[in-house]
């Protein structure tokens, strides 16, 4: 039997590879040890006594390691999957983490800046000695004293509010359970996206997909949107209707989109070179801002999210709750 020092500590299997490397270079909390082992067979035969797994995509069997009582996705979003293997398990809890959050806010600034200075559509130009961008063509928006709409306003959301209040612009915020005397920003219900959509000289998405999300922006929203508005995507691109949202920059609805996030992705490694993110030619559009799904791809990111795990692994030892996913909800 082990000492009361040994009984009452935490045990974790690192199953994920994501920081598996970095987490050695940390020492783990106090009352709390860690087992790292990537490989999925050997992670079942090293499950005995784990109580906490690191990992985003758990086998059935590891989640029905008999001492099991929490998973911890070691970053933002939960899988469908995952959801609904928890959801068959009731004894388990599950937690992700938010570490990427001011990572995934400066992008979506930046993606946000680009669209209204109409960068895209200058920089091409310009690579053809076309100086169109001096005083022929569209303007930039000018965002201060503008309004922006974040759809959701989570971690993300919250990360990037105080970016846009820098840049001079009002806020509105659409969460599932909207404060009403919230006034900075102000916050609005799902009942109330096409008024709020109506009102926004900018749109900034940073929702999760799950069944109540997906498909929010349809047709019928792009109906809604102030003409000339902006739109960012750094949520899931599932939350987009496609051919809607292309619709609306080929009806000039839209002043500028930048997507951070898609609906077609390489299905291997050997097609990263050679994949379009869209059955549409949004990658032709002069008012389109492409990333690949990159906004969390900053220097030292790998870091930050084992030194997120750890600092949640540190709040169970100690008894208390950080970043624990509701399963209804999805996030």
């Amino acid at each position: 039997m082990g000492t009361p020092e040994e009984s009452e500590r935490l045990e974790v299997l690192w199953r994920s590879e994501l920081g598996a490397e970095e987490v050695a270079g940390h020492p783990a909390p106090s009352g709390v040890r860690i087992r790292v082992e990537t490989d999925a067979e050997r992670a079942v035969a090293a499950c005995e006594g784990v109580q906490v797994l690191i990992d985003g995509h758990p086998s059935d069997a590891l989640l029905d390691a008999p001492h099991l009582r929490t998973v911890i996705v070691p970053y933002a979003g939960v899988e469908a999957g995952l959801r609904a293997q928890m959801a068959a398990r009731p004894h388990l809890r599950l937690y992700n983490s938010h570490f990427n959050a001011p990572f995934v806010a400066q992008h979506a600034a930046a993606l946000l800046l680009a669209c209204a200075g109409r960068l895209v559509r200058y920089d091409r130009a310009l690579r053809q000695g076309d100086w169109a961008g001096h005083r022929d063509g569209p303007a930039s928006v000018h965002l201060v004293g503008a309004q922006a709409l974040l759809l959701g306003y989570g971690a993300i959301g919250s990360a990037l509010a105080p970016m846009l209040r820098g840049l001079g612009m009002r806020l509105t915020a659409l969460r599932r359970r909207p404060d009403p005397e919230a006034s900075d920003p102000v916050e609005v219900g799902p009942a109330e996206l096409h008024r709020a959509l109506s009102e926004a000289d900018a749109i900034v998405i940073t929702l999760p997909s799950t069944p109540d999300t997906d498909g929010l922006l349809d047709a019928a929203a792009f109906e809604a949107i102030r003409p000339g508005a902006l739109l960012v995507n750094v949520g899931r691109g599932s939350l987009i209707d496609e051919a809607a949202l292309w619709q609306a920059l080929e009806d000039g609805r839209l002043g500028g989109v930048g997507l951070d996030v898609w609906w077609q992705y390489p299905p291997h490694a050997a097609a990263r070179r050679a994949t379009l993110p869209s059955s549409r030619p949004f990658h032709l559009h002069e008012d389109v801002v492409l990333s690949p799904h990159r906004a969390n791809a900053v220097h030292g990111w790998r870091d930050a999210s084992v030194r997120d795990v750890l600092r949640t692994l540190a709040a169970l030892a100690a008894g208390r709750e950080r970043n624990r996913v509701d399963l209804e909800a999805g996030y």
